[in-house]
């Protein structure tokens, strides 16, 4: 073995061990293009930009991230018109990481105009601000709340991501790095929509803080291979390694035994409602499931075949 393909091995291996651990099989799910053709009339129907020309903005390329999100995580929802809004909410949502980075103009003002109910400096979120208003249909009024307030922090973190690049770390800053995540990921919308609608709030709410522990470090875990072998330095693990002054691999390890943690808290948790709990075990592997089946985006399958 080429010194080279070390790490890729320490990363598997670790992968691996957490899948084993939480009883979660390595699967991929095929694409499910009839709920893609769904997600796009849909979409056409609202209004949202969804051309074919790559030099004016549009949903459509984001499209297959939302897909691949409803047809494994959320495969469980028996309500197809909520696996759709999940589809193009997430559309939105990985739109929006990415604007950050090269027109971080139009996001710094969403707030300010979402709050005054103004037109948005870009079409697409212009679309977010109108699918945010679809929440009370999916969701009761206090799990819809929580994931209005996690999408407007969302939309600010990515502000917050764009002003504080080359920002030194102090190692006294604790609590700064699990901040900033927590903002950015949108997590407790994810971890809420794991739920039926039917199933009461007190059924499953205090498992939510755990649940989106699992939601954003799982994915910080499963995003790690493509990010190291990109140069990625301003990801979480990579942010976390450096204020602990640990190699990545150390705060990688650190992070998978929690997401480990809490996913195993979450069902102790819920033992005492089966609804809930295999609505959760559903969950789980379903959103291990979303990041092997996006092969495009996490490249797992490089990792481990």
């Amino acid at each position: 073995m080429s010194e080279i393909d070390t790490p890729n091995v320490d990363i598997r291996e670790v992968v691996e061990s957490l899948l084993l651990k939480m009883d979660v099989p390595y699967s991929v799910t095929p694409y499910d293009q009839r709920l893609h053709d769904v997600c796009c009339r849909r979409a056409i129907e609202q209004g949202y930009p969804m051309g074919t020309d790559p030099a004016v903005p549009s949903l459509r390329p984001f499209i297959p991230s939302g897909v691949i999100m409803a047809a494994t995580a959320y495969a469980h929802l028996e309500n197809e018109a909520t696996r759709v809004f999940i589809a193009l909410y997430t559309a939105f949502v990985v739109f929006v990481d990415d604007v950050y980075q090269r027109d971080n103009g139009a996001v710094r003002v969403f707030m300010e105009r979402f709050v005054r109910g103004e037109k948005q400096a870009d079409p697409l979120l212009d679309g977010l601000a109108h699918i945010l208003q679809e929440l009370p249909d999916h969701f009761e009024p206090v799990v819809a709340g929580i994931i209005l307030t996690a999408t407007l922090n969302l939309v600010n973190a990515s502000t917050l991501e764009f002003q504080t690049q080359g920002m030194e770390v102090s190692h006294h800053a604790e609590g700064y790095p699990g901040f900033s995540r927590q903002m950015s990921g949108s997590s407790e919308t994810y971890a809420l929509m794991a739920f039926p609608r039917h199933i009461s709030v007190q059924n499953y709410i205090q498992c939510v803080p755990e649940a989106t522990l699992y939601v954003a470090y799982g994915n910080d875990v499963l995003s790690f291979y493509k990010e190291e072998i990109a140069g990625d330095t301003v990801n979480y693990i990579s942010v976390l390694a450096r204020r602990q002054g640990v190699p990545n691999m150390t705060a990688f390890q650190e992070l998978a035994d929690e997401v480990g943690r809490s996913a195993a808290q979450v069902g102790k948790i819920l033992e005492g409602d089966q609804e809930a709990h295999d609505a959760w075990q559903k969950f789980k592997a379903g959103y291990v499931g979303f990041h092997t089946s996006f092969q495009d985006r996490y490249r797992l399958n490089e990792l481990m075949n």
